[in-house]
C-alpha cells in the first residue's frame, strides 16, 4: 500500500514539473519558428538629399544565412511612410529604374543594394537628412521575420580641400 501511494504521489509530481516545464519549452519553439535569424544586414547608409529634394535612397547588403528563402516584403521607417524597393535595368541601352514589390533572398545567397542596381527609395522625406545623422529601416518578410538597420547618413558631396599652394 505504501508503495502505491509513493507511485501516486511521484506521478502527481511528475505531472504538475511536466505541466509547468512544457508551456515554456512550447513557447520557446513557436518564437524560434516566428523570428529566425535568417538575415544577416551589413553596410547600410541612406544618401543626404539635394535642396529642395524629398527623395532619397539607401543601401545595404542582406545576406541569407539560412537554408530556406526569404522574401522582402515591405519596409518602415520613421523618415516616410512610403518606401519601395526599385531595381536599374539595362533597357535598350537605357538606364531604367523599376519598383520591385519584393526582393527575393534567397537561401545561402547575398542581395547587395547598391547605386545602379537594387536600391531602397524614400519619398515625401520632409526635413534634411544631415551627413553624419543616424536612423532607421525595418525590413518585413514573408516568414523570416522583421529586421530593423540602422543607416548612417552620407552626403553626395564631398566637401572641398583647399589648396594652399
Amino acid at each position: 500500500m505504501k508503495r502505491f501511494f509513493i507511485l501516486v504521489i511521484l506521478s502527481s509530481v511528475m505531472a504538475l514539473v511536466g505541466s509547468l516545464i512544457a508551456p515554456r519549452l512550447m513557447a520557446q519553439v513557436i518564437d524560434e519558428k516566428l523570428q529566425p535569424a535568417s538575415l544577416m544586414i551589413s553596410g547600410a547608409y541612406i544618401r543626404t538629399m539635394p535642396p529642395g529634394q524629398k527623395v532619397t535612397a539607401a543601401f545595404l547588403t542582406v545576406s541569407n544565412v539560412e537554408e530556406s528563402d526569404c522574401q522582402i516584403l515591405s519596409a518602415t521607417s520613421p523618415l516616410t511612410n512610403r518606401i519601395e524597393f526599385h531595381q536599374h535595368q539595362h533597357v535598350d541601352g537605357l538606364m531604367r529604374m523599376r519598383q520591385m514589390k519584393s526582393v527575393l533572398i534567397a537561401a545561402g545567397e547575398t542581395v547587395v543594394f547598391k547605386p545602379g542596381a537594387f536600391h531602397i527609395m524614400f519619398f515625401n522625406i520632409d526635413n534634411p537628412l544631415m551627413d553624419g545623422d543616424k536612423t532607421e529601416v525595418t525590413l518585413q518578410t514573408d516568414e523570416c521575420g522583421d529586421y530593423s538597420a540602422e543607416l548612417e547618413v552620407r552626403s553626395l558631396v564631398k566637401p572641398k580641400v583647399m589648396d594652399h599652394h
